[in-house]
Order: C-alpha cells, then sequence, then structure tokens
C-alpha cells in the first residue's frame, strides 16, 4: 500500500503525544491507547513492508532526530500496556519499555557519531537535537510504572546534564542564523517541552527540591508563552502549508500541560489548576488538528 510506504516517520512525534493525552485525560485513556497503537502499527508495518524506504528516510539528520520520539513513545506505550490482565503483559511491557531505552541510547550514540563528532554544521542544528538528547528523560516519567523510580534519576541526569550545552547550541544557532525552510520552521515549538519534560521526569525520579523546581517551572513557562506564539504565528497568520514537521505541535505542548499539572499537585496554587486545563484543552485541540492533517495527507498521498 502506498499509504504506508507514503508514511512520514515524523508522524511518530504526534504517536507520542497522543499516548500522552490519555495521561491527561485519563477517562478516554483508552480511546488514545487504541489510536496510539494503530499508528504504531502502521510505523512497523512500513519498516517490515519497505524496510529499504524506512532505512532511507532515516539516514537523514531531520529524520533520524525526530525518530526518537518513536522510542519515548515505546516507553509510554509500555505503561499502557503493564496494567492489562493479559498472560505476560507485565513481563511485554517490562521488555518494550527496555526496547525503548536501548533504541533511545542507539540514536543518541548514532546522531553524535553522524551530525556531531562528523559533519557537524551549526545551520544543521535544530530543537529537533533536543529530542535525541532530552527525549531519554521519558524512561525517568515512565520508570515508577515498573517500580523502578530508584534508577529514573539516571535518566533524569542524562537529560539533564545534556539540556545545558545543547539549550546554548540550539539557541545559537536559532539566534546568529535566522534563515530557515518551511519544512523546518515547525520545530521552534519544540522549545515549550524541554524544561517540561525535565520537570516531570524531576517529579518522578527524585525528592523534590521547592527552589528547584520553582526555577525549573519558570523557565517552562516562559518557553512555553514563546512556542505558543510561534505556533499561532506559523499556523494562523503565515498560513503555513501542512508538513509531517507540524508534528512538533503536538507533544511539546502536551507534555507542557502535564507539567503545569505537577506544578499544580506541589505548589496547589489554584491559578495553576486553571492554567492546567487551559493548556490541556489546547494541546487536544492541536493534537486533532495535526491528526486530521495527517489523516489528509496520507490519503491524498495514497
Amino acid at each position: 500500500m502506498n499509504m504506508i510506504k507514503n508514511l512520514p516517520l515524523a508522524i511518530t512525534g504526534l504517536i507520542l503525544a497522543i499516548l500522552s493525552l490519555g495521561k491527561i485525560y485519563t477517562d478516554y485513556s483508552g480511546i488514545f491507547f487504541i489510536i496510539g497503537s494503530i499508528l504504531i502499527f502502521l510505523v512497523l508495518l512500513k519498516l517490515v513492508l519497505h524496510f529499504d524506504a524506512f532505512n532511507k528516510e532515516l539516514n537523514n539528520l531531520i529524520a533520524l532526530s525526530t525518530f526518537g520520539t518513536f522510542s519515548m513513545a515505546l516507553m509510554l506505550f509500555s505503561t499502557y500496556l503493564k496494567p492489562l490482565f493479559l498472560p505476560l503483559s507485565q513481563t511485554i511491557a517490562l521488555g518494550i519499555w527496555i526496547l525503548g531505552i536501548i533504541i533511545h541510547l542507539t540514536i543518541i550514540i548514532l546522531f553524535t557519531k553522524n551530525y556531531v563528532l562528523a559533519n557537524f554544521d551549526i545551520e544543521n542544528v535544530f530543537a529537533t537535537w533536543w529530542i535525541v538528547y532530552i527525549g531519554i528523560t521519558m524512561a525517568a516519567i515512565t520508570a515508577p510504572a515498573f517500580g523502578l523510580s530508584q534508577y529514573g534519576f539516571v535518566f533524569f541526569g542524562i537529560g539533564f546534564i545534556l539540556m545545558m550545552p545543547t539549550l546554548i547550541l540550539v539557541s545559537y544557532r536559532y539566534l546568529m542564523f535566522t534563515s530557515i525552510d518551511d519544512q523546518y520552521k515547525p520545530f521552534i515549538c519544540i522549545y515549550t517541552a524541554l524544561f517540561s519534560i525535565l520537570l516531570v521526569g524531576y517529579v518522578n525520579a527524585l525528592n523534590i527540591d521547592v527552589n528547584f523546581l520553582s526555577v525549573i517551572y519558570l523557565l517552562a513557562c516562559i518557553f512555553y508563552i514563546f512556542a505558543i506564539y510561534q505556533a499561532i504565528k506559523l499556523i494562523i497568520i503565515d498560513k503555513l502549508r501542512f508538513m509531517p514537521s507540524f508534528s512538533a505541535f503536538t507533544f511539546p505542548f502536551v507534555i507542557s500541560a502535564i507539567a503545569t499539572g505537577e506544578a499544580y499537585k506541589f505548589f496547589g496554587l489554584c491559578i495553576l489548576n486553571y492554567l492546567f486545563y487551559i493548556q490541556a484543552i489546547i494541546a487536544l485541540v492541536l493534537v486533532i488538528f495535526i491528526l486530521c492533517k495527517y489523516l489528509k495527507f496520507l490519503i491524498e498521498a495514497n
């Protein structure tokens, strides 16, 4: 089927967002799990039926960096499987979680080898680099589901340490080299995911320090405002035509809502609860919007 062959691997960012929405709208988590599972199955079909096209697409800096959302999605997907009362469901879930971590660490190694240590070009630096280097924090977020919180701090530590140099590098690139192709412009919205995913990983992996949490959440809020402005500008004002990179309009805003929810649990401020609901609605609207755009794109490409 052409639909499977033409399936952009960037759709994994949308899959991650859909599965993450299930952690916000828990009453409808089953629906998000089913939709996410179907899309994961389609990605795996492309791997099996069109391996050459799959491999060729990954042999690209942007594709490889965004594919980190697939390994992150696998880690999150495993947490849906664990509670199922099926034979070996817990064992299978743990296996998928470990596989997701292995795939992500492999992406880090390959990406660093091919595009950092060799062939480095500052104009090829995008916010997608955070998917590679900070995305491993998803292991810290999901570790408690398997009773492995004691190991979560390792993955949070890796993400936090790698955040510092990449924040400087990525920000330098965007400030000094402002010319960016339209297909790469949506990636700017990944800024809002940077501190949000670290915050969620932090509260799931370590004993909470109020000052540290406050700083991380303040930075997350600043980047959220920046990303919302960019999304409005690109989608509504610039009327950017749909491209697979539109996946960047999904998970970053979902994880920002989750981060606010975690901050509310700790600080207990009513304003954070209201903000959580607003962010959750924005995230849901964006995910539905991009999902519809993807479906239209795949139908037309078939």
